[in-house]
């Protein structure tokens, strides 16, 4: 079979029962191992060419990267051969490099004061202040945050809609956070929209790229450099195990459905001793 033809039967398998997020996923990162292929058939492929693919990979970018990379390539591969569109699975045998074992050191109570006077002292400060400290404070991906309506902010909590793997669940809220959330929300003019944050430039609801470019400026502002979106929710896991928290409880917090990677927020927690201190009300509920 046509390595593109293969390619758009599986876009419209995982069409059927993937999520937006998942289905760009599968489509960046297969169209870049096609256009690398010199194969044009399906029949072409084997774990040769998964283990050349690799050796590519790893020239351009971390190992991380790399096995994010070629998750979507033995996903294809997969499904190329339980569709019996190839006669054998090509992917037993490819071994993957170690990932990277960086540590992300989560932020300090000094750094997040930095960032809030950056915050205060510029446009949109009450909306980027409650942006950041849902990330920070609630352990809220981007794309909950940009999805939050105001009906779904109660006054101790939050109800997190269609999240990561299209599951919802309840995330306690500091009263210092639903107090500010109030406070912006009397300044805004939602009647066109459900969504909670908006851009005023536009009086639309905000997007992923309004929270990355809303990250990129407090690096300039506050000074802290290695401030990202990730790294607030990485800090909340952190501070969470910390100061008295438990597995299971940052488990549904975060929305995950294992241990595997919280593992290493109760490594961190051990090591980094000035974390930022996240609200009492995680510890007392």
């Amino acid at each position: 079979m046509d390595i593109n033809v293969a390619y758009r039967l599986f876009i419209d398998d995982r069409t059927v029962y993937c999520s937006p997020d998942t289905l760009s996923f599968y489509k960046s990162y297969l169209k870049r191992f096609i256009s690398w292929l010199d194969i044009s058939d399906t029949d072409e492929l084997n774990k040769y060419v998964l283990r050349e693919y690799i050796v590519f990979l790893r020239d351009k970018m971390k190992n991380t990267s790399v096995r994010t990379n070629y998750r979507s390539v033995k996903a294809f591969c997969k499904w190329l051969f339980e569709e019996d569109y190839i006669n054998v699975d090509v992917t037993i045998g490819v071994k993957l490099p170690r990932s990277d074992a960086a540590i992300v050191e989560p932020l300090s109570d000094e750094e997040v004061n930095l960032i809030d006077r950056a915050i205060i002292n510029n446009y949109n400060s009450l909306r980027n202040y409650c942006i950041f400290h849902l990330m920070l404070d609630c352990g809220l991906r981007r794309k909950e945050v940009v999805n939050l309506r105001f009906c779904d902010v109660k006054q101790d909590r939050l109800i997190i809609h269609n999240s990561k793997g299209n599951k919802d669940r309840i995330v306690l809220l500091p009263k210092f956070l639903y107090m500010s959330i109030c406070n912006y929300y009397s300044t805004t003019d939602n009647s066109d929209s459900n969504n909670l944050f908006l851009d005023r430039s536009y009086n639309m609801p905000i997007t992923n790229d309004t929270i990355r470019k809303l990250f990129v400026t407090l690096k300039r502002l506050s000074g802290v450099d290695r401030v990202h979106a990730h790294l607030c929710r990485h800090t909340f896991a952190t501070s969470f195990l910390q100061y008295g928290g438990n597995m299971e409880k940052l488990r549904l917090f975060m929305g995950h459905s294992d241990y595997e990677i919280l593992k290493n927020y109760l490594h961190l927690s051990l090591v980094y001793p000035n974390v930022y201190r996240i609200d009492d009300i995680f510890f007392n509920s």
